[in-house]
């Protein structure tokens, strides 16, 4: 049963004790003053539940999507690679959701480039997340043939994991790689 078939059936309690309530006076039925007031109590328990429901509902929904992200849409097209955890899809900048490869300029960030372009030869589907980082969106990449290029270039030990912001990709990461490259601050679990 999901929430929104508890809400809809405490306002359908709700709304047929008031309907009773108020047909029952104006036919002049004669009730007892209990009567009324268990229907009123039975009426507000009602309408309480369902704000109740609604709330943890929300509180639920929130703790289950960090930082309330939500995917909102996806890119597909031609591609190409700015650098280890960057590439361009149909003209959309996309952050690799984490991917934590090392900055251009060092010898380990030139490799990530080189290693993204291997794997990134044609079009990709990117699945964004809404969140921004620097000016680009963020999601994760499919290759035409189905290929996870987030999860591939872990695995290929040219980047490391990001685990703040997504711990799916830590067990590919290449015992060589964690040598090799100090994790990024940012990402850092907490």
């Amino acid at each position: 049963m999901d929430i929104y078939t508890i809400i809809f059936a405490a306002l359908a309690v709700f709304i047929c004790l008031r309907l009773r309530s108020v047909l029952g006076q104006r036919t002049g039925s004669e009730r007892r003053s209990s009567d009324g007031a268990l229907l009123n109590r039975l009426s507000m328990l009602a309408v309480v539940l369902v704000a109740v429901f609604y709330v943890a509902r929300e509180v639920q929904w929130h703790l289950a999507t960090p930082d309330a992200v939500i995917p909102v849409t996806s890119v597909s097209g031609p591609a190409r690679v700015v650098d280890g955890d960057t590439v361009v899809v149909a003209g959309t900048r996309v952050r690799l959701k984490g991917v934590d490869a090392a900055e251009l300029g060092t010898p380990r960030g030139e490799n990530a480039r080189r290693v993204m372009a291997t794997l990134v030869t044609g079009t990709l589907t990117c699945r964004l997340t809404g969140e921004k980082a620097d000016g680009r969106e963020v999601g994760y990449c499919t290759t035409a043939g189905g290929s996870d290029i987030n999860r591939a270039i872990i695995a290929q030990g040219a980047a490391l994991a990001c685990p703040r912001y997504d711990t799916r990709y830590v067990p590919f990461e290449q015992q060589a790689a964690l040598a090799a490259q100090p994790r990024s601050s940012y990402c850092v679990k907490r």
